[in-house]
């Protein structure tokens, strides 16, 4: 197995993010969307692109590379995903290589 990004290729990453704190800033002084965002995202929504992580099957935990607390977690993980794939926990060791303390823009979380 191959992380999605290192697929020749691909398609990419196999997620993105909604930045939801930046969302909440872009509405107006009425508490809406401009239509056009509102739009998108039902759109997206009903297409089953956004996945809000809000039920017990679909929650999940996001740790950008640049988070301080990233290269220990990504290298755990990696140790975890040996046991099963030694090619996918390669790819996963490489990603924590370089986050953390390691990356350029390195930062405490938020």
């Amino acid at each position: 197995m191959k992380l999605d990004r290192n697929i020749p290729n691909g398609h990419g990453n196999k997620y993105g993010l909604i930045k939801n704190r930046r969302l909440a800033e872009l509405k107006g002084a009425d508490g809406r969307w401009a239509p056009h965002i509102e739009q998108a995202l039902m759109d997206l929504t009903r297409a089953g692109v956004i996945d809000l992580g809000d039920t017990p099957e679909t929650e999940f935990f996001v740790i950008r590379l640049k988070d301080r607390c990233a290269g220990a977690a990504l290298t755990s993980y990696a140790i975890m995903a040996n046991t099963f794939d030694q090619e996918y926990a390669a790819e996963v060791h490489e990603l924590a290589d370089r986050s953390g303390y390691s990356h350029p823009s390195c930062k405490k979380p938020d």
